[in-house]
């Protein structure tokens, strides 16, 4: 059932991702941009059938990394519905579409590469641990699509390429600029408090709080990277080049931390 559900996931993803590109390069995205939506709203059900289903035979499935990155990608695909239902911005799916189908195939790929934890500790501190930090790189992924559509449409306008040659129901950059800040506001506060979550689990689990594991490292270097992002946000009130530019960095960071920090670094995260 999880291979079923999430190949089917993954191939609607994929179309999606056609579609909306598709739409892009032949100048028709409104005749294309429905369907692409409707895939990515029926691997979103799929998803959710396939967590529900499985959290309630077996919740240790969800530190495998064959599960780790499905959650990810549903939050990723609830919070990108959002901002369509609140803001009608449809180039949103642009950037979420692709990353969900690199997530997906990724989830299968290490599905039969999984190295269960010994002793694992499941309790609620994981859960939330879990919960709140999917959540925040869930928002943040949104907000680093937003700040790569601010400075790939900043930089056609500096050029002064033809307004004609960019998509007709791309965002301002103004609504760039607020997709950022909010999601920045919700976001970090959502992943600090599931990092605190995850060093309590951390004591539970292994005895200690921190042990200088490169995944630690990384989450803090990420945590301070966002945290910076939110004090210019909040307090300086920066906005534009700069934070779209930040915004985009930490996600890179984080893909790095999901990826490579995982998958080949000794770290207590490589199950």
């Amino acid at each position: 059932m999880l291979v079923t559900l999430s190949l089917s996931s993954l191939l609607l993803c994929a179309a999606a991702t056609i579609l909306f590109y598709v739409g892009i390069i032949g100048k028709q995205p409104q005749s294309l941009q429905k369907k692409a939506i409707c895939c990515l709203a029926v691997s979103f059900l799929l998803l959710s059938l396939l967590l529900c289903v499985n959290f309630i035979r077996d919740m240790n499935i969800f530190v495998l990394r064959s599960w780790y990155l499905i959650p990810l990608c549903w939050f990723l695909l609830l919070i990108s519905f959002l901002v369509y239902y609140k803001l009608r911005y449809t180039t949103v799916f642009v950037f979420v579409a692709p990353l969900c189908f690199i997530f997906l195939l990724s989830a299968l790929i290490f599905l039969h590469q999984e190295k269960p934890m010994e002793h694992l500790v499941i309790g609620p501190f994981l859960v939330v641990h879990l919960f709140l930090i999917f959540a925040g790189i869930g928002i943040m992924g949104v907000s680093a699509g937003a700040g790569a559509l601010f400075l790939w449409q900043e930089n056609m306008l500096k050029n002064k390429t033809k307004l004609v040659n960019l998509p007709k129901n791309i965002p301002s950059l103004g609504a760039l600029d607020k997709v950022i800040h909010h999601a920045t506001r919700i976001g970090f506060p959502l992943y600090a408090v599931g990092l605190l979550f995850g060093f309590i689990w951390a004591y539970m689990a292994w005895g200690r709080v921190f042990s200088f594991d490169p995944k630690e490292i990384i989450s803090l270097l990420i945590l301070a990277l966002y945290g910076f992002l939110f004090y210019e946000r909040e307090v300086h009130g920066t906005n534009g080049r700069k934070t779209a530019k930040l915004a985009l960095l930490v996600f890179v960071i984080t893909l790095f931390s999901i990826f490579v920090v995982n998958v080949f670094l000794p770290t207590h995260h490589g199950f």
